[in-house]
């Protein structure tokens, strides 16, 4: 069998040497890495006296030019994604100088489990990182202890943003998002890419948490069907030290449909860091009731106020009645309720006695779910309606950021019986 040229990927030989000097600038030390797409070596930048990682690509015919992964890598300005410091051609060969990492993979440093702090604060900066990257329309793949790589100050490098020093995939080799792998869509089709980095970050969430991630398991295909199929671990469960609130989030990002997801890294980013500032906070409080017989739904609404706005404090009521007497306690800014709403008093009946209050500025309004066009008529100057569909969760979510921005109101002080 004839022996390949240096440089191609099955080759014996490398294109480059140790000790060789590449462009007059850059001397070649050791091997980081092979990939797909080409080997990774350490290299002395002569000029700026620095390590650097320098990427050659393979020779092989059909090998995609590397200009497009140079590109990734610079158009996110994170701490996340190494910096690119240039490109060239070596003896005909296409290389990429970019920054030198340093670190472990993440994954190794899960043994010890974190603080509270630390945990909300990781999490929170691979949103980011997360974020940064899909405003630059570019995708990530895996996100896993696998793939990620924490250095020094706590700095996290994520593989696809690597220049290759960290992998990009996992020992699964594979996406693990369940559209994926149930095979409805292509890991590689763009319109795909946005909720399956969003089921990563709640992947990533559940291993910081647990040390693993969601159904690990020493069985491929045991693994992948329960990503496919079974429910995953909450994170309530696994860390009572944590917000419940931020459990109910990751939940979200682990939907099993793509579509029940959050819609964007941006607002995942925007609800962690309301979870974050909640202690401590000195913004401006709004108090917000939800009105629901429905105890699991009145819950995960409870849940999305919160995370919706740092300062908001919320209150359930699960009958009319009871909605009554919180309306005339706290006077509430926000009212969310359910247009099933069954008992004593019923969703309309509840708005006519919120409306007849005698407050400074009457309480904002909002049922959600079917309600007939006459009805509607009725309180089209003081009731928003929303269709308890799957823009619920935003739509709510809106409104307590909206109601939150609107000028405070004074509150109406409460009586007190004195003798």
């Amino acid at each position: 069998m004839m022996e390949l040229s240096p440089g191609y990927r099955d080759s014996s030989t490398a294109a480059v040497a140790h000790g060789d000097v590449i462009a007059d600038t850059y001397t070649i030390r050791d091997e980081i890495a092979r990939t797909e797409t080409g080997i990774v070596f350490e290299a002395r930048d002569l000029i700026l006296d620095r390590l650097v990682a320098l990427k050659l690509g393979w020779r092989d015919p059909g090998t995609p030019s590397m200009i497009l992964e140079a590109r990734r890598c610079a158009a996110v300005r994170d701490p996340c994604a190494v910096q690119i410091f240039g490109m060239g051609l070596h003896l005909g060969i296409e290389y990429i100088v970019g920054e030198r990492i340093f670190g472990a993979l993440l994954r190794s440093q899960l043994d010890v489990p974190m603080s509270a702090e630390r945990y909300l604060i990781t999490v929170r900066t691979l949103t980011a990182a997360v974020t940064h990257a899909h405003e630059c329309g570019i995708a990530i793949g895996e996100i896993s202890g696998a793939t990620i790589s924490a250095g020094p100050n706590d700095r996290l490098v994520l593989g696809r943003l690597s220049l290759s020093q960290v992998p990009a995939f996992g020992p699964l080799g594979q996406i693990r998002a369940p559209e994926v792998v149930r095979k409805e869509v292509e890991a590689t089709d763009p319109a795909a890419a946005e909720a399956i980095d969003l089921y990563g970050l709640g992947c990533i969430a559940i291993e910081l948490a647990r040390g693993t991630p969601p159904f690990s398991h020493d069985d491929r295909d045991a693994e992948l069907r329960g990503h496919a199929q079974e429910p995953p671990p909450r994170l309530a469960d696994l860390r009572t030290d944590l917000p419940v609130d931020f459990s109910d989030l990751v939940e979200w990002l682990l939907a099993k449909q793509p579509s029940a997801r959050p819609p964007s890294a941006r607002e995942v980013l925007s609800q962690v860091d309301a979870i974050i500032e909640r202690v401590g906070t000195h913004s401006r409080t709004i108090r917000v009731l939800i009105v629901d017989d429905d105890t699991a739904r009145a819950r995960w609404l409870w849940s999305l106020a919160r995370r919706a706005y740092s300062a908001a404090l919320v209150e359930i009521a699960s009958e009319g009645s009871d909605a009554a007497h919180k309306l005339n306690r706290d006077h509430p800014d926000l009212v969310f309720i359910d247009s099933s709403l069954r008992g004593v008093m019923n969703a309309l009946e509840l708005c006519m006695y919120a409306r007849g209050l005698e407050t400074e500025q009457a309480a904002q309004l909002v049922v959600m779910g079917a309600v007939s066009p006459k009805d509607r008529s009725m309180f089209a100057d003081s009731v928003q309606f929303v269709p308890d569909d799957a823009h619920l969760a935003m739509c709510v979510v809106d409104r307590v950021r909206t109601c939150a921005t609107t000028p405070q109101r004074r509150r109406k002080p409460r009586s007190t019986v004195s003798g």
